[in-house]
């Protein structure tokens, strides 16, 4: 039997590292028909469960939804910056 899998597209909105513990903080925009994952990954938030992730380019990615998309134009890079 495979382990499950929660599976999904993403784009990388922003990463960061944290001051508090020099940890790293990697935040996704998933598009709007990804709301099953999403609530599989705040159930393991929940059940404190460690995840292993694989990230690779989605070649069948073609544009995220017009939400995600407007709010991507609207901010600026964040790399690096540091959480106070």
């Amino acid at each position: 039997m495979t382990e499950p899998v929660i599976r999904f597209s993403a784009a990388v909105y922003k990463v960061q590292t944290l001051a508090s513990d020099n940890g790293v903080r990697v935040t996704l925009d998933l598009p709007e028909s990804a709301i099953p994952q999403m609530a599989m990954l705040a159930e393991c938030k929940r059940e404190g469960i460690p995840l292993l992730f694989e990230a690779k380019k989605d070649e069948t990615w073609t544009k995220l939804d017009d939400a995600t998309e407007k709010r991507a134009e609207k901010r600026t890079s964040r790399v690096g910056r540091v959480r106070a």
